[in-house]
C-alpha cells in the first residue's frame, strides 16, 4: 500500500473531518486566535464525531480506528487551526492513557463529556501519598479542562494520576502559540490525587500517550506548513513586482520548493510512523523523527511564507502568522525538539 494511500473506512472519516473543518473550524479559526477565544464549539464538534476515541482498541471502549486516520484528522485540522489540533491530541492522549489503566474517568473523557489536560513526565511531578507536587509551565488545554491526567514519580515508580483541575493552581498564559486551546501554567501544592495505574502500567500508559501526541503534533505541524505554502502560492501568484508576479521571481518559487520538499518529506514520516503503531511494530524512533521533521518543517513553511508575504505575513488576516506562532509553540512543547533529538540519538546510535 502507498505511504498516502487510505482504506475506504479511513478515507471516509477524513472526508467527514475535512468537511467538518470547512464549515465549522475555518470560518472561526482566526477570530478565536486573536481573540484568544477557547475553541469550545469546536471540540464539542470533535466529540460529536467521535474522534476522542479514534485510536482507543474496542476491547478498552474505544473505536479501533488505528492512529492512521487520526494522523489524517490531526493534519487536516491544523491547516486551518493548530490550537484545535492540540485540543484532539491532549484529549485523546488523556482517553487513550486512562483506557489502558482501565479507569472509570475514560468515557467522559473519550466522549468529551470533560476536557481533560495531558501534564507528561517532562514536567517532573512527584507524587508522594496519593498527592502531587510540582509545576507544569506550559500545559495547552489546561485552562478550560475539568480534569488533569498527569504522569508524575513517587521515588523511582511511575504513576498515572487523575486530578480534579480545581484542585490544582491555573495561571492562564499569553503563549506564542495555540492562543484559543487555552494554554496554561498548573501548580501542585500536596493537592489530591487519584492514581489509576502504576509501575509498568503507567509506563505503558504514558508509552501509549506519548506516541498519539509525537504522531498528532507532527500531523498538525504538516497540516499548518501545508496550508502556509498555499497561502504564499496565492499570495505570490497575485502580487505584482517589478512587472510580473512575485512567483515569477526564481527566490520566491525556491523558498515556495523547499518549504513543499521539507513538509512533504515530514508528512511521509508522520504516516509512516502511524502505520507501523497499527501494525504492532517498535515505532518509538520512528515517532521521534517524525515529529522532529515535522516541527522543522512547519517553521521553515510558515517563516518563508511570512518573507512572501513581506509585512502582510505578520498580520493576523493572512494566516501564516498564525501558523508559524503555533510551529514555533511545538518546538517547546512535551519536552522540547532538543529533548526528541537526544532521545533518537540514544535509540539508534548508543549501546
Amino acid at each position: 500500500m502507498h505511504n498516502l494511500q487510505l482504506t475506504d473506512d479511513q478515507t471516509l472519516i477524513l472526508d467527514t473531518v475535512t468537511k467538518y473543518v470547512a464549515d465549522a473550524v475555518a470560518p472561526h479559526a482566526q477570530e478565536r486566535d486573536e481573540h484568544r477565544t477557547f475553541a469550545r464549539d469546536e471540540f464539542a464538534g470533535l466529540a460529536e464525531l467521535g474522534l476522542f476515541a479514534m485510536p482507543i482498541p474496542e476491547d478498552r471502549g474505544g473505536a479501533g480506528m488505528g492512529l492512521l486516520p487520526f494522523a489524517a484528522s490531526c493534519e487536516a485540522i491544523g491547516a486551518q487551526s493548530g490550537s484545535l489540533a492540540r485540543l484532539l491530541v491532549a484529549q485523546t492522549q488523556c482517553a487513550a492513557a486512562l483506557a489502558h489503566a482501565g479507569s472509570d474517568a475514560m468515557e467522559a473523557v473519550a466522549t468529551g463529556a470533560k476536557v481533560a489536560a495531558w501534564i507528561g513526565a517532562e514536567h517532573g511531578i512527584a507524587a508522594s501519598g496519593g498527592k502531587l507536587t510540582g509545576k507544569a509551565e506550559l500545559v495547552p488545554a489546561a485552562g478550560e479542562a475539568e480534569l488533569l491526567v498527569v504522569v508524575a514519580k513517587d521515588g523511582a515508580k511511575t504513576v498515572l494520576a487523575v486530578v480534579d483541575a480545581q484542585a490544582a493552581k491555573r495561571t492562564a498564559l499569553r503563549a506564542l502559540g495555540f492562543a484559543s486551546a487555552a494554554p496554561s501554567r498548573v501548580e501542585f501544592a500536596a493537592t489530591a490525587a487519584t492514581i489509576v495505574c502504576e509501575g509498568s502500567d503507567a509506563d505503558a500508559a504514558m508509552s501509549i500517550a506519548e506516541r498519539i501526541v509525537m504522531i498528532g503534533s507532527a500531523a498538525a505541524c504538516v497540516g499548518g506548513g501545508r496550508a502556509s505554502i498555499a497561502g504564499a502560492h496565492k499570495h505570490a501568484s497575485e502580487r505584482i513586482a517589478f512587472g510580473k508576479p512575485l512567483l515569477g521571481q526564481e527566490a520566491v518559487a525556491r523558498k515556495l520548493v523547499e518549504s513543499r520538499r521539507a513538509v512533504d518529506a515530514a508528512r511521509h514520516l508522520a504516516w509512516h510512523a502511524a502505520r507501523m503503531c497499527d501494525l504492532g511494530e517498535d515505532a518509538e524512533a520512528a515517532c521521534l523523527q517524525a515529529r522532529i521533521a515535522a516541527v522543522d518543517a512547519a517553521v521553515l513553511a510558515s517563516d518563508e511564507a511570512i518573507q512572501i508575504h513581506g509585512g502582510f505575513g505578520y498580520t493576523v488576516e493572512y494566516h501564516v502568522e498564525r501558523h508559524y506562532r503555533d510551529a514555533k509553540a511545538t518546538e517547546v512543547l512535551d519536552g522540547g525538539n532538543e529533548r526528541c533529538k537526544s532521545r533518537l540519538a540514544a535509540l539508534q546510535f548508543h549501546s
